[in-house]
């Protein structure tokens, strides 16, 4: 019986170490993706920002002038 137990220590150990080092590698994911997220989100408020001094310089442009229509002969 006390073999039994040698060996379910070592099952128990092993099995405890190895989901451990996975914890640690799936939180090490979770803080390179927020970083990620985090930078994205940054991209995308200077974008809008940008989107939003386009759109007021486009509202004060010179009007076009109208185009006369060629009549196509020499």
């Amino acid at each position: 019986m006390n073999e039994d137990y040698k060996y379910l220590l070592a099952s128990y150990q092993n099995t405890a170490s190895e989901l451990f080092t996975q914890s640690i590698a799936v939180n090490a994911k979770i803080r390179q993706l927020n970083d990620v997220i985090n930078a994205q989100n940054e991209k995308i408020q200077e974008q809008e920002k940008e989107l939003e001094k386009l759109s007021k310089v486009k509202n004060t442009t010179r009007s076009t002038k109208a185009v006369t229509k060629d009549s196509g002969t020499f």
